[in-house]
């Protein structure tokens, strides 16, 4: 599938997807100045998205309820890798799963969220901020001042687990 074939009018959301694709230009405009690759793309939930590939993470901007709606997540793959016996890893990843949600409770604030990442069998950590539309163009700077703080909350998380 391409993102033409979704943009086309057969698709019932032709109009919203064009519109949130001119309005998001300027954010990408934003990061690109900032040193960011921004490219557009259509995401899980068929909503145009700015985003943003990282050393540190990722970053998805779209168009939310009331502005920009701006997702930094990353992921710290294999997280008891280490490990030789699989009974035993498999063991800390259960009890790591069942730890997250009391860690997100106790210490993160309510734009971040933690999970288990199947994939990568590691932490997952997302955080997720609202700006005006009329701060799309300070949408690059934003993002090269939060991104640091991914590795800071898995680290944060990680501790809690160790």
């Amino acid at each position: 599938m391409t993102i033409d074939s979704i943009l086309s009018f057969e698709n019932g959301n032709h109009r919203s997807l064009a519109r949130d694709r001119a309005t998001l230009e300027t954010a990408r405009e934003a990061l690109e100045r900032e040193g960011f690759y921004a490219y557009g793309t259509v995401d899980d939930q068929n909503r145009w998205t700015i985003a943003v590939d990282d050393e540190v993470g990722r970053v998805d901007v779209r168009v939310g309820d009331d502005g920009l709606e701006v997702a930094f997540w990353a992921t710290s793959p294999g997280l008891f890798a280490d490990e030789e016996n699989p009974w035993r890893r498999r063991a800390l990843e259960r009890l790591a799963r069942m730890t997250l949600p009391n860690i997100a409770r106790g210490f993160l604030e309510p734009h971040q969220r933690v999970s288990w990442d199947e994939v990568e069998q590691g932490v997952a950590v997302t955080t997720t901020y609202e700006l005006p539309f009329t701060r799309a163009e300070d949408v690059g700077r934003f993002t090269r001042e939060r991104l640091p703080e991914l590795d800071h909350l898995l680290g944060l998380v990680e501790r809690q687990l160790a």
